[in-house]
């Protein structure tokens, strides 16, 4: 299964460049992996290549987040702002590669584990942990999988290839939606067993952070009773809402409060401000106008902290900008890539309990947000279940903006892609709305992984 890895992430940088079978920055043997500290580094390996920040990308420029700033001559980001791309195309399908390589180093990782010796009470301790976080990570990396190329969030559904060891040479089918869902359940149940509550590194993944990622992953499966139990567990663990200042530090870096997960990001690593706001000051894609009108300016703290009016640049220039990853400060451009956060859970608590008819829990968590982020809020009571549904809609919305979220809530829900008619004015033919049936609404397989296993089950319309 690596060459399914090897191909897709070929295709991205180079099409012209041959496939090394041997890739130099993966774990190439098991003698690689003699000792715990080995192991360790390998562990870390995995963690570094998890390139979260493609589904911020995704979502914000295909959803309706986004409109086309005017500074945005330069980009060629046209094909997935205009839902107008096929499976050749790496905007759409850079996960594909980049999630396989992620569970590839897994893979090897967790068999050379198997060939180191420990019996010290302590390192049986840290082998287990480091196991944990392994089949964590694989967890994790196999749901993104689904959330970006399963035709549809449903048990019977075409899902994606469930890797489960490093083979070059296979030729593998994709497993149904439900089949991938029950692998992602049983690796992170085994994860949620051999990592202690004592490891707290939120640059890692830890026990809470196990709990927060199997309620994300019921929610997309429609299981509501665990995604209830599961987002529960995780806010016992870590589960107040910043408010105010604190709240706005998030977004610098300066208060983690609300993570359970993050991905240390710096000058080596790239920044996610640079997806919006080049270093030269071009604006690439600015805040939708429909999503500006969601937040209250004066008294939703969510405002200052994802919007920045420049009123310094020529009028000739966009101003507005994104601001949610503005810097750790002034001199430090960079910002950790937030994986997983507190107010996510009391949402998937909001969003299952409407699904089970419990409307008053159900509005109770929606209302701990919306005191948390908006001065003087008086708590609303919903008379129906569809009514709670769209209001955490509209919540995930405002919360989530520009975190990799919208475009698959979207589809999650199967609700059309709909942009405001003024987030449409620049940029030559951008559509106005994406069709549940529109071809573009599902993502490609991408075209290398057909090239490399043309037994590969195709999604629809590519």
């Amino acid at each position: 299964m690596v060459g399914i890895m090897l191909l897709s992430s070929i295709i991205l940088t180079s099409c012209e460049k041959n496939i090394d079978l041997k890739p130099s920055d993966s774990i190439s043997n098991e003698t690689a992996i003699q000792n715990l500290d080995d192991l360790d580094r390998a562990t870390v390996g995995a963690y570094s290549n998890l390139q979260y920040q493609q589904a911020y990308y995704v979502n914000t420029i295909m959803a309706d987040e986004a409109r086309w700033g005017v500074d945005n001559l330069i980009r060629n980001y046209a094909g997935a702002y205009r839902w107008d791309f096929d499976s050749g195309n790496g905007d759409v399908t850079a996960a594909w590669g980049t999630m396989y390589n992620v569970v590839d180093r897994v893979n090897r990782a967790l068999a050379s584990a198997e060939g180191i010796a420990v019996a010290a009470p302590a390192d049986v301790a840290t082998k287990n942990r480091l196991r944990g976080e392994l089949l964590a990570i694989r967890a994790m990396a196999h749901a993104e999988l689904l959330r970006w190329f399963a035709p549809r969030y449903e048990n019977d559904q075409l899902g994606v290839v469930i890797m489960l060891e490093s083979s070059i040479l296979g030729k593998p089918q994709r497993s149904t939606f439900g089949q991938v869902m029950a692998q992602v359940n049983a690796d992170f149940a085994q994860a949620d067993a051999l990592i202690p509550s004592t490891f707290t590194d939120i640059f890692r993944i830890t026990k809470p952070a196990v709990a927060a990622l199997r309620a994300r992953a019921a929610l997309y499966a429609k299981d509501w009773a665990n995604a209830i139990t599961y987002a529960n567990a995780a806010i016992a663990a870590k589960g107040t809402l910043a408010t105010g200042t604190d709240y706005a530090a998030i977004w610098t870096d300066a208060n983690t409060s609300e993570n359970y997960f993050q991905l240390r990001r710096n000058a080596n690593a790239g920044s996610v401000r640079t997806y919006w706001t080049d270093d030269n000051t071009d604006v690439f894609f600015s805040p939708s106008f429909k999503l500006i009108d969601t937040y209250n300016a004066t008294t939703d703290v969510r405002y200052n902290a994802f919007i920045f009016r420049d009123g310094t640049v020529a009028s000739s220039r966009e101003s507005w900008k994104v601001n949610k990853y503005s810097g750790q400060s002034t001199t430090n451009r960079f910002n950790n890539i937030k994986v997983i956060r507190t107010s996510e859970m009391y949402l998937i608590l909001a969003e299952a309990n409407a699904e089970l008819n419990q409307l008053v829990p159900g509005a109770t968590s929606l209302n701990a947000i919306r005191r948390a982020r908006i001065t003087g809020y008086t708590d609303q009571v919903f008379a129906s279940k569809e009514a709670l549904i769209d209001a955490v809609m509209l919540e995930r919305y405002k919360e989530l903006a520009f975190e990799g979220h919208r475009f698959f809530d979207l589809r999650r829900r199967q609700l059309p892609v709909v942009r405001d008619d003024r987030d449409i004015t620049v940029g030559a033919a951008v559509p106005k709305t994406l069709a549940t049936t529109g071809r573009n609404y599902i993502l490609p397989i991408p075209s290398g992984e057909k090239f490399a296993n043309p037994e590969i089950q195709q999604n629809p319309g590519y």
